[in-house]
């Protein structure tokens, strides 16, 4: 009987801080209805579906609880611990389902998980490519086949992956006054525009471009004919591309020209990048 009764007692002690945790609720709702401002930075979606599924679960234990006290004089002693098990069981979920919603209301902690969405998986697991996939790769000096841009000074071509698809560094394409141009002007010179389309073949749509610090998911962009991307700046901290169906990575290197049959990613980094491109490289969230 000891035991029935200070079971009831616990359960109306756990009942009182609900009713505390509905109360703060109820105040946010309050809140929201006299306009006051919340944190641009929250997602709220997330937040609200999970406080409308913890208020949910908190009144139907309400109701349980209420129940059960009302019938504590006519229940089994067996049939009445076993609900008070469930009920106690349901309250500690709670518990821990409230620690989720508190973590939905870190802005940086949901700025982290939206990187982490907007990231191509392959940047959580760069390791070095065998060496059996590098025998065949070859740095040499090209002129594209007697292009006459390049007779007199030929291209740096480094050859970083043969199969399933080419992908080609050209190195030191740009004059370091050129790529310094570009980022003052955030535009594309004529002059440098038309030595890329003598490396591209068919390329359009170029545009000098920035990489925000949560990178650029291109695992799943269908883009036809060649990916170009020539980097603005060396960047050591991050900002490595990578590709879907490739074993390699390549870092930003001031100058070079990354050239692919494949769509590149880019990964995370410390700061923004600048790149020209013949894509976008926005993030979804910046996109829409």
């Amino acid at each position: 009987m000891f035991c029935h009764r200070s079971i009831v007692q616990g359960l109306i002690a756990l009942l009182v801080a609900l009713c505390w945790i509905g109360g703060a609720e109820n105040a946010e709702n309050d809140a929201k209805a006299n306009g006051l401002k919340q944190d641009p930075f929250i997602v709220m979606e997330p937040l609200q579906d999970a406080l409308r599924g913890h208020v949910d679960k908190f009144k139907k234990l309400r109701d349980d609880l209420k129940a059960l006290q009302n019938s504590k004089e006519n229940t089994n002693p067996l049939a009445f611990f076993r609900e008070t098990m469930r009920i106690m069981e349901g309250l500690q979920s709670l518990g821990q389902e409230w620690k989720d919603i508190e973590r939905l209301q870190d802005p940086e902690v949901r700025r982290f998980e939206n990187v982490l969405e907007e990231m191509d998986p392959r940047c959580g697991m760069l390791e070095p490519r065998a060496a059996i996939w590098e025998i065949k790769l070859r740095c040499l000096y090209t002129n594209l086949n007697g292009n006459p841009y390049y007779l007199i000074g030929p291209l740096k071509q480094e050859q970083v992956n043969l199969t399933p698809f080419t992908a080609t560094i050209y190195r030191d394409l740009l004059t370091a006054a050129e790529v310094r141009r570009a980022h003052e002007t955030r535009r594309l010179e004529p002059s440098v525009r038309r030595r890329l389309q003598t490396v591209v073949p068919n390329v359009f749509n170029l545009a000098v471009r920035e990489v925000s610090k949560e990178g650029y998911n291109g695992s799943r962009v269908k883009h036809r004919g060649y990916s170009a991307m020539l980097y603005l700046e060396t960047n050591i901290a991050g900002g490595i591309s990578l590709f879907q169906e490739g074993l390699f990575t390549v870092e930003p290197t001031s100058g070079s020209l990354l050239v692919s049959e494949h769509h590149p990613s880019i990964c995370p980094s410390r700061h923004s990048l600048n790149v020209i491109t013949n894509f976008n490289v926005m993030s979804k969230s910046k996109s829409n």
